[in-house]
């Protein structure tokens, strides 16, 4: 399974929930939503932004800060989907404020902030109209080799991602453990790796921000640990003298 493949699924499908409690939105202000029936347009749309968001996100898990203009900027641009209420325009300006923060990071950590940033704004507006994505899980594949252990860090990855951006208290946690537990075994490491040491020490750290995340309750805590999880995944890979990490194509050893 590949990121492509989870946004696509992700895009697919939306069904209408009304959220009986507020929320804190931007600001401090409390917002109630108002359910909003999906239509073909609508999710076209929604597929459209999270491929552009999605793109975002693989650059930076990559260490590829020059991938994450073109597709940052798309988000800055992004047009009100259609028939939206006028609750969604705040996290609408929101998510491009975010885009061109990431399209104009000189750094990968800022642009794992920004990227962490639209992504909760998307969760925002999903809260503020009601309207989540629902998103069925696709078979796992059984990969071995340095590839299937990086497989299963993207997996963890992708359902961080989607628990800060349906949002979902249970993707978030299902990822979090994950990447608790899942290895990088020395013997797999690429053996072109600059600092093997280094590698090492970037595992250890995602294990710690993985356990961050699990007692992480808040939006804002959640925020700020995806950032430094994709931060860190970003490290690592730009240890190696190849791009490596998710892609369009799947992930590339």
């Amino acid at each position: 399974m590949t990121r492509v493949d989870r946004a696509s699924i992700l895009a697919l499908t939306l069904f209408s929930v009304v959220v009986a409690a507020g929320f804190d939105s931007p600001g401090s202000r409390r917002q109630t939503a108002q359910s909003v029936p999906s239509t073909a347009d609508r999710v076209a749309q929604m597929r459209h932004h999270f491929s552009d968001v999605t793109l975002v996100d693989e650059a930076v898990i990559r260490g590829d800060l020059a991938a994450v203009r073109e597709p940052a900027l798309k988000v800055a641009r992004v047009a009100m989907p259609a028939a939206m209420p006028a609750s969604a325009e705040p996290f609408i300006t929101e998510l491009r404020r975010a885009g061109q923060r990431a399209a104009e990071a000189k750094t990968l950590e800022a642009a794992a902030r920004a990227t962490a940033e639209m992504v909760t704004a998307c969760a925002n507006c999903h809260r503020a109209v009601g309207t989540y994505p629902s998103p069925p899980m696709p078979a796992r594949r059984d990969v071995g080799g340095i590839v299937g252990q990086m497989q299963e860090h993207q997996l963890a990855l992708d359902d961080m991602l989607l628990g800060l951006m349906i949002p979902s208290p249970s993707h978030w946690r299902e990822g979090a453990d994950r990447l608790r537990v899942v290895p990088l075994l020395p013997a797999k490491i690429p053996q072109d790796l600059k600092v093997t040491d280094e590698t090492r020490k970037a595992e250890v750290r995602a294990h710690q921000l993985a356990e961050q995340a699990l007692k992480a309750e808040s939006v804002t805590d959640r925020t700020e640990i995806y950032a430094q999880v994709i931060t860190n995944c970003s490290q690592c890979h730009n240890l190696h003298s190849k791009v490596w990490g998710p892609g369009r194509g799947g992930f590339r050893p």
